[in-house]
């Protein structure tokens, strides 16, 4: 319990859960100390944002069986069926897609995530000076050192994404900009891995020409149109894949990613300026600003 002000521990004590407790120090901090706190094993991570299907907590241990793997990590899926929802699945299920090809991987998302204890305490667990992609941090440390990771893709929650395109993009460049200092200490994992289609790291790069080359148009108009038709290009796999799930999604598809490149974009230029931006309170004033 991260000092919460509602009823969460009264509930959960009286559903016969053992709380421990901590003041506010952010969701990291929190994790970890849960870890400390575990008895078993295994120790498994759920948001609250996340509700389970009835065998998720088996399906998260399967991989595990494996005596050599130390961290594992589920699927999110949602119930909601508006435009900006349906297209922030789509995405995750290219991501997933592209993990079921790996026998290991190098990314665990916190949301649903199982790592063996002692691994886990004996790693650091989660950085709490990151507010933001510290599940990122912990799996590239862990990668780096040797340690095997697994899909495990029969452990399924449903999720709650943004409602609105702004909160999308929003959400968006917050994690940009965290993901750049987790890219100082990786810069490895900036070209490659195991989770981020090549595509989308393309369209960060693409969208920032773009629009360079709007500024130049009268100069260099074939040069606009031209990486204007290289962004389209990336997105073409993710259309022809998704079109015929839900055609609306499908349709704002380059409007949504244009949008999230610019936001990533912002969010890595804001990040390298603002390089120290890595405890909880720095965050909150880094939110108001946005």
């Amino acid at each position: 319990d991260d000092g919460s002000r509602d009823q969460t521990r009264a509930l959960a004590q009286a559903r016969g859960a053992r709380v421990v407790t901590q003041a506010n120090l952010g969701a990291a901090a929190a994790r970890n100390l849960g870890a400390q706190n575990a008895r078993g094993e295994i120790v498994i991570f759920l948001d609250a944002d996340c509700i389970p299907e009835k065998n998720w907590l088996a399906a998260m241990g399967a991989p595990f069986a494996n005596s050599q793997i130390v961290g594992a990590g589920g699927m999110k899926r949602t119930h909601q069926r508006g435009i900006v929802p349906m297209f922030i699945q789509m995405e995750f299920d290219y991501r997933y897609d592209r993990v079921r090809a790996h026998a290991e991987i190098d990314f665990v998302d916190s949301g649903t995530a199982a790592y063996r204890r002692e691994i886990f305490l004996r790693a650091g667990g989660f950085d709490p000076r990151l507010s933001d992609a510290e599940d990122v941090d912990l799996s590239y440390r862990l990668s780096e050192q040797g340690f095997k990771m697994a899909f495990a893709r029969d452990a399924i929650v449903y999720h709650l994404h943004p409602e609105s395109v702004w909160n999308y993009w929003r959400r968006k460049f917050i994690y940009a900009a965290w993901r750049t200092r987790v890219y100082a200490r990786h810069p490895r994992k900036i070209a490659r891995d195991s989770r981020t289609p090549p595509s989308q790291r393309a369209q960060g790069a693409l969208a920032a020409l773009l629009l360079a080359c709007v500024f130049f148009f009268p100069f260099f108009p074939f040069a606009f149109f031209l990486c204007a038709f290289a962004f389209l290009l990336t997105i073409v796999p993710f259309l022809t894949r998704y079109l015929v799930r839900d055609w609306r999604a499908a349709l704002l598809a380059p409007i949504f990613i244009l949008g999230a490149a610019y936001a990533g974009d912002a969010g890595v230029l804001w990040g390298f300026l603002n390089s120290n931006f890595t405890t909880k309170n720095t965050k909150k004033n880094f939110r108001s600003k946005i």
